[in-house]
């Protein structure tokens, strides 16, 4: 029976290790997308004294993700905030082998776990999801020595061509930062709701660098933004 439970302990810890694997043994991850493949966005901020309730969800829900090709992949611990009133701990990704396969889950859970979205609500006080279909071969690189920021944006309704956007994204180009990856178009299940029109990761040598170019963009005409969510990864 010990060495049962040990081997459940151990399974449990890789589990949640390659979920919430921030930092791995090379300071550089690759996260590659290939064309129709779907990419997962999971703003999470999780509750105190859940163990027991993650660890029954990690062992229920995450074996019928994985066979409908749930990957997890590398993400980021939150690490503060400069703009929005969404203050997540952590930012999660992973991806899916087709928007079938991403939609159908969210069928075929409920079927076999009856409280999935109950467990959740349990064990995270915001759960914010957003999926993206993609739609070409991608391949980004995240140093983890530099410096990322999250920004998410909602554009006034008839701004949608997104010349703010625009110049935003040759602001930070112009200032030494790099964005990583954008995303824009996605969907959010039904009680996860997290939808800007823009979701961007830039990474930046420095945060004196950052700093610079967020004088540099509040010059830029603010009145098109209807809203800003923006938080330093790490």
């Amino acid at each position: 029976m010990r060495r049962n439970l040990l081997k459940t302990a151990l399974t449990l810890t890789i589990t949640v290790f390659h979920i919430y694997k921030f930092y791995g043994q090379s300071k550089v991850d690759t996260i590659v997308l290939k064309k129709g493949e779907v990419f997962d966005i999971l703003l999470l901020t999780q509750n105190s004294d859940r163990q027991a309730e993650l660890k029954s969800y990690f062992q229920t829900a995450f074996p019928v993700a994985k066979r409908m090709s749930y990957q997890p992949i590398p993400g980021f611990k939150v690490k503060n905030y400069t703009q929005g009133n969404i203050q997540p701990g952590s930012l999660i990704f992973g991806k899916w082998n087709s928007i079938k396969e991403r939609e159908d889950f969210l069928t075929q859970i409920v079927k076999e776990v009856p409280d999935f979205h109950e467990r959740r609500r349990k064990i995270w006080s915001f759960f914010g999801l957003r999926y993206f279909e993609i739609k070409e071969d991608l391949s980004l690189k995240i140093n983890r020595d530099e410096y990322h920021v999250a920004t998410a944006y909602w554009l006034e309704s008839g701004y949608k061509s997104s010349e703010f956007y625009n110049r935003w994204k040759k602001e930070i180009k112009s200032m030494g930062g790099e964005v990583l990856i954008q995303l824009k178009d996605g969907k959010s299940p039904f009680g996860y709701q997290y939808n800007p029109d823009y979701f961007v990761i830039a990474s930046w040598k420095s945060k004196a660098n950052f700093k610079a170019f967020q004088e540099n963009v509040s010059k830029l005409e603010l009145d098109k933004i209807q809203h800003i969510n923006e938080f330093i990864l790490e």
